[in-house]
């Protein structure tokens, strides 16, 4: 009898340890800037809803709401939900030459069709508020096209706007701009999360994106 229970209290110990170190590696898996699956996800449990991370933000007054200067460990950036018209022709890139000689990400299309780039974040906002998204941006050639666009959702985070506010890019190839839209928040939207969406062959680098609140 002692044996048996020695062995449950064994293989309890062994479950419990395996669960908790489960736990610790989707806590850090929760914060890498890619999907194991996109079929499978386990943020809607106890207690991995607690572990996962959470990037809702709020628009409470006038002032910046979000700011990302990429210069900190780039696996930690919240940029890294990204779509492609041309499925694996399209990469995200770190670099060291950024705005004033910080470090930036960038965009490599290898595609001339579409693609798209936006944070793992929603913001929080009321109808009427006023808001500005804008970023600093450089593009290798002419052919390419950059915009910036701001998408809202409704109160369960399903898009109901898809282009409330869209800016379209166009600087000289090789030279850092700043480029900015501007939205007021309409009836029905709860939520918006800004984008930034291109098309055509090069790099795109992205850099001091702001998003704000009038």
């Amino acid at each position: 009898m002692n044996r048996i229970f020695s062995f449950l209290i064994k293989g309890l110990l062994i479950v419990s340890l395996t669960f908790a170190l489960f736990c610790v590696a989707y806590y850090f898996k929760s914060r890498l800037p890619f999907e194991f699956s996109k079929q499978y996800s386990l943020h809607q449990y106890v207690p991995f809803k607690y572990l996962v991370r959470d990037d809702t933000l709020t628009a409470s007054g006038p002032g910046v709401i979000m700011a990302d200067d990429f210069n900190r460990w780039h696996y930690f950036s919240r940029w890294y939900h990204i779509w492609m018209q041309e499925k694996g022709m399209v990469d995200i890139e770190s670099s060291e030459n950024g705005y004033q000689g910080s470090a930036c990400f960038a965009i490599l299309s290898r595609s001339l069709k579409s693609w798209y780039i936006s944070p793992v974040v929603y913001i929080r906002v009321t109808p009427g508020d006023r808001l500005s998204f804008e970023a600093v941006l450089m593009k290798d050639f002419p052919e390419q096209t950059i915009r910036l666009q701001v998408i809202g959702y409704d109160y369960q985070r399903v898009m109901v706007q898809k282009k409330m506010g869209e800016k379209s890019f166009d600087p000289i190839p090789g030279q850092w701009s700043l480029t900015r839209v501007e939205v007021t928040i309409p009836s029905g939207v709860m939520y918006i999360t800004p984008r930034i969406r291109g098309a055509g062959l090069g790099k795109t680098k992205i850099d001091n994106i702001r998003v704000s609140m009038k």
